[in-house]
């Protein structure tokens, strides 16, 4: 039945992604998207013109709220470069708890749109040029002040965070249910790994 407390949009992009997770976007059809929200083909192409659209408008929707909102959040704070990152971390740990389905659906989708040339594809490769760019920033601060270690390369680094960003969700997707895995002490096991590599070491 469908939820009435949120629009049929919204609702036809949270079951998109529900479904995309488990059948992957080619695998889903606009009939079994349409069936799970309870509303007809017609009202479907009511909001989207066609399956393209909603997945573009699903992508927006995670940089959207996740991309714009940790980079604003966290480079508007106070503080030191390592406590941002730390804060980052906080922020992106606290977002994948709280929207679980979304950031494992756009990361299905993602492996699902590489190599595909698709608008979808530079899309996400944009959103992860984003992210990349935002922790390159932190890095270089850090270095400059002398808190992170200055034989590093921030490009490289950030391309292993995200890599590590992606690896966890799935880990924890796979794992969580079946009580397996202990989402705080995984995320904190994560953030000691990042920093024990890349703190400057006192000597």
């Amino acid at each position: 039945m469908r939820d009435k407390s949120i629009s049929i949009r919204d609702e036809i992009v949270k079951n998109s992604i529900g479904l995309f997770l488990r059948k992957g976007f080619k695998g889903t059809t606009i009939q079994e998207i349409t069936d799970s929200v309870g509303v007809s083909k017609g009202a479907f192409y009511w909001y989207f013109n066609a399956k393209d659209e909603l997945l573009n408008t699903i992508i927006e929707h995670y940089e959207h709220i996740f991309i714009d909102e940790i980079i604003k959040t966290v480079l508007e704070a106070e503080g030191s470069p390592l406590q941002k990152l730390r804060y980052a971390h906080k922020f992106a740990t606290e977002f994948a708890y709280a929207n679980r389905n979304l950031c494992v659906g756009f990361l299905t989708i993602a492996a699902e749109m590489v190599g595909s040339g698709t608008e979808a594809e530079a899309k996400i490769r944009n959103i992860y040029a984003r992210y990349r760019s935002f922790y390159e920033t932190l890095l270089r601060e850090g270095k400059a002040q002398g808190v992170i270690r200055a034989d590093i390369d921030t490009d490289l680094i950030s391309h292993v965070i995200n890599a590590i960003h992606n690896g966890m969700l799935l880990e924890w997707y796979l794992y969580y249910e079946d009580g397996q895995v202990d989402a705080r002490k995984f995320a904190i096991a994560y953030r000691e790994i990042i920093l024990e590599g890349i703190l400057r070491k006192e000597t």
